[in-house]
């Protein structure tokens, strides 16, 4: 799993570098990526793959989304009187916990990719038939599961045992979602609830990935 949320993240350079308008560029530039990152490209559709591609390129991985996660929570713990609680932030995880962290991140951003309700019986086939044709049948059975999941933000914070951990699913829904349907905006807001999400760690979060969005 850690191998798909890398793929994932990578995907925006390999589209940068194939210049991200075209159909041809995006499954090139996907292809660079990974092949995950193939199937985040059909999740998405052309029109919000390119947007995706920026902010994705500009976190560069998953060892870089933790980083960036576990500062932003630093800086918000920073400013609360409460202790800290313990953390254990992306980078400093192996083995099982790793791949089980990594999961469940994959998790946020195929569900955020969908909030908008765009994935219907056909688009699930597309994908299947993507990620099994490039000889990953468990990676298209995995995906299709979580497709087949019920659309709950409530079942994902239920995973999440600490604020920092809250930031990075946080985190990693924002880079997988444009916020221009009222259906992701409530995805977002039910989610961030969900994680009991202060309202300025919130703002923090969504504040640097829209720095991120920015072209360069």
């Amino acid at each position: 799993m850690k191998q798909m949320l890398d793929q994932l993240l990578g995907a925006g350079k390999g589209w940068l570098n194939e210049g991200g308008d075209s159909r041809k560029a995006q499954m090139k530039g996907m292809a660079q990526g990974g092949l995950a990152a193939g199937a985040m490209a059909l999740l998405l559709g052309n029109k919000k793959m390119r947007k995706y591609g920026g902010k994705v390129a500009a976190v560069g991985g998953a060892a870089a989304l933790g980083g960036l996660a576990y500062k932003l929570y630093q800086d918000w713990q920073a400013q609360q009187s409460s202790p800290a609680q313990p953390t254990q932030p992306l980078d400093t995880l192996q083995g099982n916990a790793l791949d089980a962290r990594a999961a469940l991140l994959v998790r946020a951003m195929v569900a955020a990719a969908r909030a908008d309700g765009h994935i219907d019986g056909d688009e699930r086939q597309k994908i299947q038939q993507y990620l099994t044709e490039q000889g990953q049948s468990d990676a298209a059975r995995w995906i299709d599961a979580e497709l087949a999941r019920p659309l709950d933000p409530h079942a994902l914070a239920r995973e999440v045992t600490d604020m920092e951990l809250a930031t990075e699913v946080y985190l990693a829904s924002l880079l997988a979602i444009e916020v221009d349907h009222f259906m992701e905006r409530g995805y977002l807001d039910e989610l961030a609830r969900a994680l009991k999400l202060d309202d300025n760690l919130k703002g923090s979060i969504e504040r640097q990935v829209a720095q991120l969005a920015q072209p360069v």
